[in-house]
């Protein structure tokens, strides 16, 4: 009786995950292939809860950041790539937000100067490394990749080869997960789990990315790698954080999943990786 319960609970809650999964899948994919602004308002949003479940992390941390420079400075570094020219009316209003909460952080005393130093971080992490992956969606490609929908193309691959190297990592690390993985930030990981999540990396970079917009084999691998190495990255930034703040999650906003950081904890740093690469590239 006890197996059949936990079995049906388990299930609930798998469950939830996948609906929960579909429902922002839906709206992140809807969002990219529409644009315009429904995905400026789609972006601003994932942007602000983001620095709301860190700010909670951080204050359980010790060091709240002062919201009046967290959000106009993650929204700005993030509009900087969204927001087409002909609209610099939000940019031009949050850049000044910005500028007046870094002088009031000039004149704050040193315990201050803490929460402002982790105000200005945090937006950058969440609110700059976002607007890289907008920068990939706006890249054009070349006349040697002249596709239809470069910049969407790349970015499918990049979200799709970091789903598929969580996915892979949690299944390789469950079935044969022997050694642990930086035991002091995240002890449910292994170097099994690592190494077949980095490897599910590869293969969708090294499959998809020539297939999807003609990038050559040996720089699909040098970029796989890459991303694999800032996914995990990420992945290990935002444990490190909350083991540091004494919670699981980031926050229990997505049922089954906790908190939209915990969701794209290996995506956020991927977007600077992306578009350095691909701009070196000429793309």
């Amino acid at each position: 009786m006890r197996s059949a319960g936990r079995r049906s609970l388990a299930g609930g809650r798998l469950g939830r995950r996948v609906a929960s999964a579909a429902v922002l899948l839906a709206l992140l994919g809807v969002a990219l292939w529409v644009e315009g602004p429904f995905l400026y308002v789609f972006l601003g949003v994932v942007v602000a809860v983001g620095l709301w479940e860190l700010s909670g992390l951080l204050q359980q941390i010790g060091a709240p950041p002062p919201p009046w420079v967290l959000y106009p400075l993650g929204l700005w570094l993030l509009y900087q790539y969204v927001l087409p020219p002909e609209v610099p009316v939000l940019d031009w209003g949050l850049g000044l937000a910005v500028v007046a909460g870094l002088i009031g952080g000039l004149v704050m005393r040193p315990p201050q100067m803490v929460r402002w130093v982790a105000a200005v971080g945090g937006a950058v992490y969440i609110g700059l490394s976002i607007g890289f992956l907008v920068g990939v969606l706006r890249l054009t490609g070349s006349a040697s990749h002249a596709y239809a929908h470069f910049g969407l193309r790349a970015v499918g691959v990049t979200l799709a080869s970091a789903f598929a190297g969580d996915t892979a990592a949690f299944f390789t690390g469950s079935a044969a997960g022997r050694h642990s993985f930086f035991p002091s930030i995240s002890p449910n990981k292994t170097v099994e789990g690592a190494l077949g999540g980095g490897l599910a990396t590869v293969l969708v970079w090294l499959i998809a990315a020539p297939l999807g917009f003609g990038l050559a084999w040996y720089h699909a691998l040098i970029v796989g790698m890459l991303v694999a190495v800032a996914s995990q990255g990420g992945d290990l930034v935002e444990s490190s954080l909350k083991r540091a703040a004494g919670v699981k999650d980031s926050s229990s906003l997505i049922p089954g999943h906790g908190g939209l950081l915990d969701r794209m904890d290996s995506v956020v740093l991927l977007g600077p990786v992306v578009y350095c690469y691909l701009r070196l590239l000429g793309l």
